[in-house]
This record gives C-alpha cells, sequence and structure tokens, in this order.
C-alpha cells in the first residue's frame, strides 16, 4: 500500500521540481518569473506549515508546572534535553 505524501512533502516535491527547471533548463523570461512566482508562493506556505508544527511541538512540551510553552531548540543535545524534563 503507498503511503500519502502530506501537503508539505508534496509542496516541496513541488518546489524541487521547479528549481531544477529553473537551474537546468532555458526558460523564456516569462515562462521564468511564472515559475519564480509559483516557487516564492511554495516557500511561503511551507514556512506556514513548519512554523505551525513548530507551534505544536512547543506547546506538546509546555512544562506543567510553569505553565509556559517551552520552545524547541533543535540544536540542544538530546541528553541535556531528557535531564531538564526529568
Amino acid at each position: 500500500m503507498a503511503k500519502r505524501k502530506s501537503p508539505f512533502e508534496k509542496a516541496m516535491q513541488e518546489l524541487e521540481e521547479i528549481v531544477r527547471r529553473l537551474e537546468e533548463e532555458q526558460l523564456d523570461l516569462e515562462e521564468s518569473m511564472a515559475l519564480y512566482e509559483k516557487g516564492m508562493e511554495l516557500s511561503r506556505a511551507c514556512e506556514k506549515m513548519l512554523e505551525t508544527a513548530q507551534a505544536r511541538v512547543n506547546i506538546l512540551a509546555c512544562g506543567e508546572d510553569e505553565g509556559e510553552e517551552i520552545p524547541f531548540a533543535p540544536e540542544e543535545d538530546e541528553a541535556n534535553g531528557l535531564q531538564n524534563n526529568l
């Protein structure tokens, strides 16, 4: 059974195809501009989806004692994060 792609994955795939076409194909100015505009729309949509996902992670990681959101810090050492939550 094939796994369905999320809207984010679909948008990223389409964005990657646009970038490939802009880099590899000889396009006229109008077609290049149309692809660029579509790429920017997809980029903004992806950014919004990532911001929404990050907000959900922040809510899930919310500290129960203080009632505050704990910002998502991807560069933080995982062991450090686990120790702080214990």
